[in-house]
């Protein structure tokens, strides 16, 4: 077939959408080559080409993978149903372990792999853009659940809620990315709860539900 050109027989297309994963979150959209690209997935330019296209495409793809598997683990924590507090403080804890991970690039590939870029490529910062809000979107969806369960109570600011806690994410991630070391980075966490302790429902203050 012919977008299989040039392909190595034994070419993986997962392992080589995990590397060039990799070679994007630790050098970003601007600062990757095709030449970074090729030799970290171990083939030639015409193979990569046949099965990606260009690097536009291959930086899309690449972090569809990145958001199906390497950082799917602390948006499954925030929906585990254990209660307001330990989901959201687990998903916390699964993002620094995430953004710390030595294995990784470091913080949140959608938050720094594309911060800046050059108009040409700008479809690539709005699109983690849009990523990113719909991350807000989630923290809102489930703290509204919550207040619906009478976990939060019925005056706490929702909006305000997924805000403050989308900033510590991207404050997390960004504090990893410049080498802050997870120790602090739960201790950030710690004080970070704080603002959701503030309109928990004590089992003395729940209120009797309509």
């Amino acid at each position: 077939m012919q977008q299989t050109r040039g392909r190595p027989r034994s070419f993986d297309r997962d392992e080589a959408l995990r590397l060039a994963m990799q070679v994007f979150w630790n050098k970003g959209y601007e600062g990757t080559t095709m030449a970074d690209l090729t030799a970290a997935i171990g083939v030639k330019a015409p193979s990569l080409y046949a099965a990606f296209g260009d690097k536009n495409a291959l930086f899309r793809e690449a972090i569809d993978f990145y958001s199906a598997t390497t950082a799917i683990g602390p948006m499954n924590a925030l929906k585990e149903g254990k209660g307001m507090r330990e989901d959201l403080h687990n998903m916390l804890q699964t993002s620094v372990a995430l953004y710390a991970d030595p294995a990784n690039g470091k913080g949140c590939m959608v938050v720094v792999s594309a911060i800046n870029c050059a108009p040409e490529n700008a479809a690539h910062a709005e699109e983690m853009t849009v990523r990113r809000q719909k991350k807000r979107q989630e923290l809102a969806k489930r703290f509204r659940k919550a207040q619906e369960q009478n976990e939060l109570s019925a005056d706490a600011d929702i909006d305000g809620l997924a805000d403050f806690y989308t900033a510590v994410l991207h404050g997390l991630s960004l504090s990893a990315r410049d080498g802050v070391s997870s120790d602090r980075l739960a201790g950030t966490i710690c004080h970070a709860m704080k603002a959701l302790d503030a309109v928990l429902v004590t089992p003395k203050k729940k209120r009797v539900v309509q």
